[in-house]
């Protein structure tokens, strides 16, 4: 259940479930994880209309649960939710063994202290628009999978 990172650009990885091969950014597929169903909605149409997958969840449980039993490339997820907040779940994202090198993009319209977001790929300020978050992910998932 290990995920290739490969260090050429064209190496495929291959899903945990289906064993299919992606080489493009668009073929993974993105956790969002946002309680507010205006934001989630913005978000899944963004990532959809560029091509990715698209899962949800509205809480960090949720999140954590389809991270683990999910073929899951990137968690974009707000840091601000009931039950498991954001930071949170990307402490409890890194210490599993299943789920430590998924990329994670936090945001929040509040600016968290440097020690909550150390350990995420990026974070990003609420409101910000719809391309510079596809920008970030398909930079991340180039950067974490090598394509």
């Amino acid at each position: 259940m290990k995920r290739n990172a490969g260090s050429s650009k064209r190496t495929s990885v291959q899903t945990k479930q289906s064993g299919v091969q992606r080489s493009s950014p668009q073929g993974y597929t993105v956790l969002i994880v946002e309680d507010s169903l205006v934001v989630g909605k913005f978000l899944s149409i963004a990532f959809n209309n560029a091509g990715f997958k698209v899962k949800t969840a509205v809480d960090g449980y949720e999140a954590l649960e389809k991270a683990i039993k999910d073929d899951i490339g990137l968690i974009v997820t707000d840091l601000n939710m009931p039950e498991m907040d954001g930071v949170t779940l990307l402490k409890s994202l890194k210490e599993n063994q299943l789920t430590k090198n998924i990329p994670v993009i936090l945001m929040s319209s509040n600016i968290p202290s440097e020690n909550e977001i150390s350990k995420s790929y990026a974070f990003l300020q609420k409101p910000f628009n719809e391309e510079k978050i596809i920008s970030i992910a398909k930079k991340a998932i180039e950067e974490v999978y090598g394509h």
